[in-house]
């Protein structure tokens, strides 16, 4: 796992090449989380788990992070452990990972995901991967994601061998947002692989797909459910387990860097070996504690104007270096969200052309980054204006261009 981390460090070096207008933060969370569960073999599904392990659990998750953020690119690597103090053997879980995107245009980017996990429960297993990915995203509002790969599992070492599984690994992601508090999500899956010690093979399939309401800015509410089967044995008689879960969770954002939640989830299994049904209900709360800090970097001189008019109507350019893309959105379009996406250009800026009339338009800026929006505050030399709830609203005034 050190040569992992270290390797994840070397990534962030190689591509950290200088640019005009970069971003580095880093975050830290602590997470305490705490309940009770019927059957700690099918949490997660048949993954190495202690069957005999004590339904009460209680597991702290410490976790850092560093993201470098460009006009075009992100960079994020990510190390976190999991220690349960009611079982013995700790850390349960060590992992590290890195993800890179690099936006090719506003519709399409490429990247990917690679990192590995260390597993403690009766033995260590180790395990790495490396997906590419592609992502595609046909409006402003949705975005599909296709990765595919190699993943690794070392089940046991001994002096004489190794007992490795290798299994290939496509994933197609999708979410899009129904409205500004409504965001729905799907993954289907498809993995084949080889036992390095045996003939067996091995592999699974499965579909999930999850909603989250946002009631307002503190409250998420999140549902799922999935379907998966997994095979595995000698071709000549394979066996296959079919597994089904079901969650519902809340989250309350308390404060930024306080977030409580608490969730439950049923899950059920068909097993080939029992030949028979496997139930577990899981139940738990939990408190996670978040801080984020920007280190710094090359930052682009700002635009001294927001809009100006141009022949088209109304050209909005405004400067952003963090993570997500911008929107626009205002009475010109009946303040629809997510709204109009801006363009990165080469200046470290954020461009888009408005084909409006004459007028004065009121206007504000939000940020579009996965499952996560906000409003972006304006400049200070933008032109404002009070709106009617107390905030603060955007001007931008188009005239005729003769």
């Amino acid at each position: 796992m050190r040569r992992l981390l270290l390797s994840l460090w070397l990534v962030v070096g190689l591509l950290s090449s200088p640019a005009t207008a970069q971003q580095w933060t880093g975050t830290a969370a602590l997470t305490v989380t705490g309940g009770h569960q019927t059957n700690a073999y099918l949490d997660p599904v048949l993954r190495s788990w202690d069957p005999f392990s004590d339904p009460i659990f209680a597991a702290v998750m410490p976790r850092v992070g560093l993201v470098r953020s460009a006009r075009r690119s992100r960079l994020a690597v990510t190390a976190r452990t999991r220690l349960y103090p009611r079982r013995p053997d700790a850390p349960q879980l060590t992992q590290g990972y890195a993800w890179y995107q690099y936006r090719l245009s506003p519709s399409w980017a490429v990247g990917g995901l690679g990192g590995g996990t260390r597993d403690r429960f009766a033995s260590p297993r180790d395990r790495w991967w490396a997906l590419p990915s592609v992502e595609w995203s046909p409006t402003s509002a949705s975005t599909l994601t296709l990765r595919g790969g190699v993943t690794r599992r070392y089940l046991s070492r001994t002096p004489e061998r190794t007992a490795r599984q290798t299994s290939a690994l496509v994933t197609l992601n999708g979410g899009a947002w129904l409205t500004d508090r409504v965001r729905t999500e799907g993954r289907v899956y498809w993995s084949t692989g080889a036992t390095s010690t045996s003939n067996a093979e091995f592999g699974g399939t499965g579909v999930s797909v999850q909603g989250t309401y946002w009631p307002t800015d503190q409250w998420a509410i999140e549902a799922e459910a999935a379907v998966e089967q997994l095979r595995y044995g000698p071709p000549s008689s394979t066996a296959r387990d079919h597994i089904g879960r079901a969650r519902l969770k809340a989250r309350w954002h308390l404060h930024p860097s306080v977030t409580l939640f608490a969730q439950t989830q049923a899950s059920g299994a068909r097993l080939a070996e029992t030949d028979g049904a496997a139930p577990d209900v899981h139940a738990s709360v939990g408190l996670r504690l978040q801080t984020q800090r920007v280190f710094g970097g090359a930052v682009s001189p700002p635009s001294r104007r927001v809009c100006t008019t141009v022949e088209e109507g109304i050209r909005v350019r405004i400067s952003y270096d963090g993570p997500g893309t911008p929107h626009v959105t205002g009475d010109f379009n009946g303040w629809s969200l997510p709204g109009v996406p801006l363009t990165p250009t080469d200046d470290g800026t954020w461009t888009t052309t408005l084909p409006l009339e004459s007028g004065s338009y009121a206007y504000r800026i939000r940020i579009v980054d996965g499952s996560k929006r906000r409003w972006l505050d304006l400049p200070s030399y933008a032109q404002t204006a009070d709106d009617a709830f107390g905030g603060t609203n955007g001007v931008c005034t188009a005239q005729q261009v003769p």
